[in-house]
């Protein structure tokens, strides 16, 4: 990987080197005190002391992009602290039409990629599934749909130009959970129809409850239960009492998904079409084909990864 060294602005003493890493990115590696000591800051902190530098004028970007946007889409499991900021050096690692200055601004003193641009950029670049579950956020956070389409096209012909405009597809700024996107995902990809997000149903008490996606015809749905909100005793005797209702009064069969669907899809996808096809769902040959074909694949990867 190639290093570059550049003095920062401001007063502060000592050097930064950046390299470079993959995808068109570069990342700073601090040396000296006052730089080094930065490095147990916050992601923002960090960013805002790298946006300082004379040169090469670098832009924050990505996921770091994301955060100062006010949205995670850090990888699983991964605190910010632990991130190094993302940077994109136009004119070096970038064409001049790749990065236009409209897709610039600046926002508390940091150089960073606009809010759209950003949203492009994490659909583009990040794994398939995260690089939803980041749209989702943007398109949740106001991002136009439209408008990143428009800005999707002059990108026509760069690196994941293909990739950009499947995320795009299945984006939907309903969810609300990355979890509910990754389930979304996973189900489409199986070949089932799309399923609506947030589909309001009256409640006990007139309040709207919201099931995380489904098939309002069918009144068939699907619930992501994270373990931040799904988790322990109370929470768990809640959602049953919540979901029983919805059943009997409702006539909702509602299948709860956790996170063993990641790796175990089967089971769930499985039971989302026993559901699907009690309620009255009649779908061509093709599609069930398509249907029992995944499946059948989803199993066959579970018993090789079981095989000693």
């Amino acid at each position: 990987m190639a290093m570059e060294t550049f003095a920062p602005t401001g007063g502060h003493a000592g050097h930064l080197t950046w390299k470079r890493v993959p995808d068109g990115l570069a990342v700073p590696v601090a040396v000296d005190t006052d730089l080094a000591s930065c490095r147990a800051d916050s992601l923002a902190a960090r960013a805002s002391m790298i946006s300082r530098l004379p040169a090469p004028h670098a832009i924050v970007a990505r996921r770091t992009a994301a955060w100062l946007w006010g949205l995670d889409v850090l990888p699983p499991g991964v605190r910010q602290w632990r991130w190094d900021v993302e940077l994109v050096l136009p004119g070096r690692d970038l064409p001049p039409d790749e990065l236009p200055a409209e897709h610039i601004v600046e926002e508390a003193g940091v150089r960073v990629t606009s809010l759209a641009r950003t949203a492009l950029d994490c659909a583009r670049w990040l794994p398939r599934l995260e690089a939803v579950a980041a749209l989702d956020q943007f398109l949740r956070r106001g991002a136009d749909p439209a408008s990143l389409a428009a800005m999707a096209r002059d990108l026509a012909g760069r690196p994941n130009a293909r990739r950009l405009r499947d995320v795009l597809r299945l984006g939907d700024g309903g969810a609300a959970s990355p979890g509910e996107s990754w389930t979304r995902v996973m189900v489409v990809d199986t070949g089932f129809p799309r399923p609506r997000t947030q589909i309001p149903v009256p409640g006990p008490y007139g309040e709207p409850l919201f099931i995380d996606l489904g098939y309002e015809q069918l009144r068939v749905g699907l619930e992501y239960d994270g373990e931040r909100h799904h988790s322990g005793a109370r929470a768990r005797a809640h959602d049953e009492r919540r979901r029983r209702w919805l059943r009997k009064e409702q006539g909702w069969e509602v299948i709860p998904v956790t996170k063993d669907m990641f790796a175990r899809p089967a089971p769930y996808l499985g039971a989302l079409l026993t559901a699907l096809l009690h309620r009255g769902w009649t779908p061509d040959d093709a599609a069930l084909n398509r249907i029992a074909t995944r499946l059948n694949s989803l199993n066959s990867r579970v018993r090789t990864r079981r095989t000693p």
